[in-house]
């Protein structure tokens, strides 16, 4: 954490500086909320990091919560945007997979982003690149039913899969601080989702 040698800035500053604080305080935000979850990323740790005063923080984002999903729906958008869609040279099957080691490699290295992706998901309130990740997954499957490769229409499929990513997700994150739990069983749950959507052989 910075140590207050930082100048300070106004929020009412315009132009580049401006969008310069609001940049600082997302960063700032996403680290701490990784590190030590909400209770470390409080509005005076936040504004601290950044050499800023607590205007700032609200005349960017409302509030702290506005900040903290801000700062998780960023943190799930760099996830988001690591899915490999297929593509002439890529087997729809293998971008489905990639996407999945994905999200747990992001559950292992943020685990307290990845537990607060779920709450957010299962509050109702989910990133805003959730829904573009499903989608681009819908089409894949799509290729996949369109060669004859999968048992139920892409949607359903996708579903299956996505709430099943998940729950993995939840038990790798958890297997951070909790050392009875396995997080290698993500990868037998693939092959069972998979195996429940795709047709054999």
């Amino acid at each position: 954490m910075k140590t207050g040698t930082s100048r300070p800035r106004s929020p009412a500053s315009g132009g580049a500086e401006a969008l310069s604080v609001k940049q600082a305080l997302l960063d700032s935000a996403v680290r701490l909320l990784g590190a030590q979850g909400p209770a470390g990323a409080t509005a005076r740790a936040v504004c601290a990091d950044v050499g800023v005063a607590a205007p700032a923080l609200y005349h960017h984002y409302g509030d702290l919560p506005g900040l903290h999903r801000a700062a998780i729906d960023a943190a799930f958008d760099r996830v988001a945007a690591c899915y490999r869609p297929r593509s002439a040279a890529r087997d729809a099957l293998q971008s489905v997979r990639d996407s999945w080691l994905l999200f747990m490699q992001f559950a292992a290295e943020q685990p307290q982003l990845c537990r607060l992706v779920v709450q957010q998901v299962a509050g109702g309130q989910p990133p805003r690149s959730v829904a573009a990740a499903f989608t681009r997954m819908v089409a894949d499957l799509g290729e996949l039913r369109a060669q004859g490769r999968l048992l139920r229409r892409p949607p359903e499929a996708a579903q299956m899969l996505w709430a099943g990513a998940l729950g993995a997700a939840v038990l790798v994150a958890c297997a951070v601080d909790d050392v009875r739990l396995d997080p290698r069983l993500h990868l037998p749950m693939l092959d069972a989702l998979l195996a429940a959507v795709l047709v054999p052989g």
